[in-house]
């Protein structure tokens, strides 16, 4: 699907992958500017000291915990595959996923998903670590908010929200935005290693959005889910500006 504006492409991708105890999304949105605004707007480059610290307060220790797994992806794709991936083969007894103290996973794709997403990175080279974002924060835990008393999912809220109308709430983007949407898991590495095996997603979106290189910034949410017990959203910007509250 592609949406227009002012006379630049915005691609929008939306993908969903729903299987017997977790489910996943992805949107992306890419645009040449960002427009003007009239908030007064505090860039995220003006970080806190707990910021600078690596620990700011507007997220939870896993919260955070996640950001730190996406980045030891990112700094060595092929390290993460040797240390991380490969162990998970032996997890795998045919097309079902068992995971050590959690209920069988049936996948679509088997082994076959995992194969491949190991041999992609082997061969992809490192990206740039990101930073995190309060106010791409702020968007994912509107998400969260809005579906965790629910059995909803996807990436459009029960209140008719879509991903760029969260993300423009609390400041302004430039370059591109995504989201990674996780249900059913709840400890960082296994989210995000759900997300780059991208079971049943052909076009592998959400591994795309993790080793994104136009990437800087993101924020991420943890909270519960009616249905899956557990969700996480990841919102991704390449340039971002909190409006300063």
């Amino acid at each position: 699907m592609t949406l227009y504006r002012k006379g630049i492409a915005i691609l929008v991708p939306i993908l969903l992958m729903l299987a017997s105890t977790q489910a996943m999304g992805s949107h992306v949105l890419s645009s040449g500017h960002s427009g003007k605004s009239n908030h007064t707007l505090k860039s995220d480059s003006d970080a806190t000291s707990d910021e600078k610290a690596g620990k700011p307060d507007y997220m939870t220790v896993t919260e955070l915990e996640v950001i730190m797994e996406i980045n030891l992806l990112r700094s060595d794709p092929a390290g993460y595959a040797r240390t991380y991936l490969e162990p998970f083969r032996k997890y795998y007894h045919g097309k079902l996923l068992r995971l050590p103290g959690r209920n069988p996973i049936a996948t679509k794709e088997g082994i076959a998903a995992l194969d491949e997403c190991i041999l992609e990175l082997e061969n992809s080279s490192p990206t740039p670590v990101l930073s995190p974002c309060k106010g791409l924060a702020q968007a994912a835990r509107d998400l969260a908010d809005d579906q965790g008393s629910t059995e909803t999912t996807g990436h459009t809220g029960n209140d008719g929200s879509d991903m760029s109308t969260r993300i423009e709430r609390y400041g302004r983007w430039d370059g591109s935005v995504a989201e990674n949407i996780s249900y059913g898991f709840n400890e960082a590495r296994h989210i995000v290693i759900a997300l780059l095996i991208d079971d049943n997603v052909p076009s592998r979106g959400h591994r795309k959005n993790l080793l994104d290189n136009s990437f800087n910034l993101v924020g991420v949410t943890i909270g519960p889910h009616q249905r899956y017990r557990a969700m996480c959203v990841m919102d991704f910007a390449a340039e971002y500006t909190t409006k300063r509250i």
